[in-house]
């Protein structure tokens, strides 16, 4: 029976099945499987032929979770690198660069925020926050990480509830700057009737990508895995599965990505 499986075609033989997890965060990850992320992950799988590949969506809590399962070959895309994650888990080279939180005004008012920019082009939190004559709003239920977090603690803002209508109050001139990805300004400005032109300001306290590589188990099967994923991004150092994202991106923000 051995000897019969052996002389089959690789094609007639049982695929290694990989699971891939994800969390939905449009326009990156979308439930209809549009997102810029969704097809970035599918320039992958039809480049990892030899796996029968099936996708899950979980909240972020529960997809660490499942990747410490060790009974199956588990993977995940979208995950910034951290060292925690290092320890806990398989990383590939880097598959994704996105920019990070940014400060997104109107484009048209860029220049009110020049005296709080540095050489670079980042805007100086601490400065910005300590005048008065510019309002900013912020997610008061959303962590913005702990270098920012500590700057926002008590500083005069504008608390919202929720994220999905800061755009909306930048075009209304009811704020002038409100703390986003660019790629989520860019959906809600599109949500907009008409849509507001916008620019996203990289803030000089942070940096300025969000870097991370495919996150898998550790297992044989993830071992595998990533060491096919290091050889595909060697072998393409274009990145093209990236290239779907600038679409997402204003034009402040795409021609400082691009000159990278």
């Amino acid at each position: 029976m051995l000897g019969l499986l052996a002389l089959l075609p690789v094609s007639a033989q049982a695929k290694d099945a990989l699971i891939w997890l994800k969390t939905e965060w449009p326009p990156v990850f979308a439930a209809r499987g549009d997102g810029f992320g969704d097809q970035a992950l599918t320039w992958l799988i039809d480049r990892l032929p030899d796996y029968e590949h099936s996708v899950q969506s979980l909240p972020l809590a529960r997809l660490l979770k499942t990747l410490d399962n060790r009974d199956a070959t588990i993977c995940a895309s979208g995950l910034a690198r951290n060292p925690t994650r290092e320890q806990r888990y398989l990383i590939s080279r880097d598959f994704m660069h996105m920019p990070a939180l940014a400060l997104v005004v109107r484009a048209d008012a860029v220049d009110a925020f020049a005296r709080y920019r540095r050489a670079d082009g980042g805007v100086e939190m601490r400065q910005l926050l300590a005048q008065d004559g510019l309002k900013g709003g912020i997610n008061d239920n959303r962590s913005y990480g702990a270098t920012l977090d500590a700057m926002l603690q008590g500083a005069p803002l504008v608390r919202l509830s929720k994220t999905s209508n800061m755009v909306s109050m930048l075009a209304a001139r009811r704020l002038d700057w409100v703390l986003l990805y660019p790629f989520e300004a860019t959906r809600q400005s599109r949500q907009e009737t008409p849509a507001p032109e916008i620019a996203g300001l990289p803030i000089a306290e942070i940096p300025g990508l969000i870097e991370g590589g495919i996150t898998c188990n550790r297992t044989a099967g993830g071992q595998r895995v990533i060491a096919e994923i290091d050889r595909l991004i060697m072998a393409n150092p274009s990145w093209p599965w990236m290239a779907p994202m600038l679409d997402w991106l204003d034009p402040e923000t795409r021609r400082r990505l691009v000159a990278r």
